[in-house]
């Protein structure tokens, strides 16, 4: 799987992810405040169990364990991937920076089942509309794990710095829409 996603988002398996430190709310400039693509428990995304997230492969980021089987826009932006599946989507931001939020593990296997993908590539979002909404127990009775990365894909050219919010430090609760990710961009 690590192939795959490094041939169409780069990124190099080699690539540890370094630890995500919480920091206070962006104050403008150069930072994008992502909200919480689900309603959970936050995670670092060096804590998930695929490798392919979990060293930074794909760049840095976070991961939520959802509560509810409802995925939502963290950012305002235009959807660059949309997997008929359900089980991912890409969004670019005005700014630049290119997301994927990736739905649980090795998902793509169910082949669009408990899937019900609300939006298609090249629709415009706003922070907080939904995007995916999926039978979160059905999934998880199927064996698979649903933690939810979201990563920076494009992050060697236009990131600087990535880490938690203040308020989601450490494995926290959050709900959707909540300030979660701050991504400090190049000049």
């Amino acid at each position: 799987m690590a192939g795959f996603f490094s041939k169409i988002f780069g990124g190099s398996s080699n690539e540890q992810q370094a630890p995500v430190a919480p920091v206070a709310a962006a104050t403008g400039g150069n930072q994008l405040v992502l909200g919480a693509h689900m309603n959970g428990t936050v995670h670092e995304l060096s804590q998930v169990s695929d490798p392919t997230f979990s060293t930074g492969a794909l760049g840095p980021g976070a991961a939520i364990e959802p509560t509810e089987g409802v995925l939502y826009a963290p950012a305002d932006g235009e959807l660059t991937v949309a997997f008929p599946t359900g089980h991912a989507v890409g969004i670019r931001t005005p700014e630049g920076v290119e997301l994927l939020i990736h739905i649980g593990f090795d998902t793509v296997e169910l082949d669009g089942k408990h899937f019900d993908i609300q939006v298609k590539k090249g629709d415009k979002v706003k922070r907080g509309d939904v995007l995916v909404k999926f039978d979160l127990e059905a999934v998880k009775a199927a064996g698979y794990d649903i933690t939810t990365p979201l990563v920076a894909t494009n992050h060697k050219r236009i990131v600087a710095s990535t880490a938690l919010h203040q308020s989601t430090a450490g494995s926290a609760p959050i709900t959707a829409g909540d300030d979660f990710l701050v991504y400090s961009l190049n000049q």
